[in-house]
């Protein structure tokens, strides 16, 4: 049987977590999923334990960030493609099938969609779509190939042959990954594969912050011998 991997970053996520949970327990998919959660803090692994959904939790007391903890994952998963998404996101029924579907196609080894806010009105909508949605067409076909890392697939040979997230990047380690990813295969964005995910950060931090912040991260990754270390999403 067909088995799909997800792998579930969490940190100090209880409430959230239990959301996403809730959300992948809806699948539709004709496969076998496996939901492997790496989880920090006391209550995000008792959620995590309890959860029918949830196939197995790894403690995460190092807490080396994101890329770290969806190493650790992958490496426990036994699927032949590794879906991740975050403890504060809550992914669609088809969510999964429609990353499957993609690697029909043999040259696919990695598929992206785009992100939407979970909470929120119409300024929260507008600039959710022009971040994350519209920014990925318009640098999707000029070869800027951005995953994001709540809505991300990747073919699980391709990711073994790049080793994985690149864990000494604390910021834009999903986009070092796509990158490195397109030197393997194809890498698909599918418009029509939303999740939705809090806007607690962008609440907290600013649009506009957030939007300079990922600017000078893409500049500092684009130049020689030099890597976006910056811990602002920590």
């Amino acid at each position: 049987m067909d088995t799909a991997s997800v792998v579930v970053p969490a940190r100090e996520e209880g409430e959230r977590l239990e959301r996403t949970l809730a959300s992948l327990a809806r699948q539709s998919f004709d496969g076998r999923l496996e939901v492997i959660v790496v989880a920090s803090g006391t209550a995000t692994r008792r959620v995590a334990r309890e959860h029918g959904a949830v196939d197995r939790v790894l403690a995460d007391d190092r807490c080396d960030g994101p890329g770290a903890a969806r190493n650790r994952g992958a490496a426990a998963a036994t699927g032949d493609v590794l879906l991740f998404t975050d403890a504060d996101t809550v992914v669609p029924p088809t969510w999964v099938r429609r990353h499957w579907r993609h690697y029909a196609t043999t040259a696919v080894v990695g598929v992206g969609g785009p992100l939407r806010p979970l909470a929120g009105g119409l300024a929260h909508r507008f600039r959710f779509r022009l971040l994350s949605d519209w920014w990925y067409r318009a640098s999707w076909p000029v070869g800027f190939v951005q995953q994001p890392g709540p809505n991300c697939s990747v073919r699980r040979s391709a990711f073994e042959e790049i080793d994985g997230f690149d864990e000494s990047l604390s910021f834009l380690e999903d986009t070092d990954l796509s990158l490195r990813l397109c030197e393997a295969g194809s890498v698909v964005y599918d418009p029509d594969c939303p999740v939705r995910t809090s806007v607690r950060r962008h609440e907290r931090e600013g649009y506009l912050p957030l939007l300079l912040a990922y600017l000078v991260g893409y500049l500092e990754y684009a130049l020689p011998n030099r890597s976006p270390t910056r811990d602002h999403f920590s």
